[in-house]
């Protein structure tokens, strides 16, 4: 049996994450921890820290 190494798990992880149709930003081996990082767009919430109420004050 062949022995996989963990650069060669990544790759195919990483083509797996692509395939399906999501962006990844980040590979991260440590060890035998793969970590992948989703790149997506971060949509800011304007208004996050106004206070939206509309009831008697």
């Amino acid at each position: 049996m062949a022995r996989t190494t963990i650069e060669e798990k990544a790759l195919r992880l990483l083509n797996a994450f692509e395939c399906a149709g999501k962006s990844v930003g980040r590979v991260t081996i440590d060890g035998k921890k793969i970590e992948l990082v989703l790149a997506g767009p971060t949509t800011v919430d304007e208004f996050d820290r106004i206070d939206m109420r509309h009831d008697k004050t």
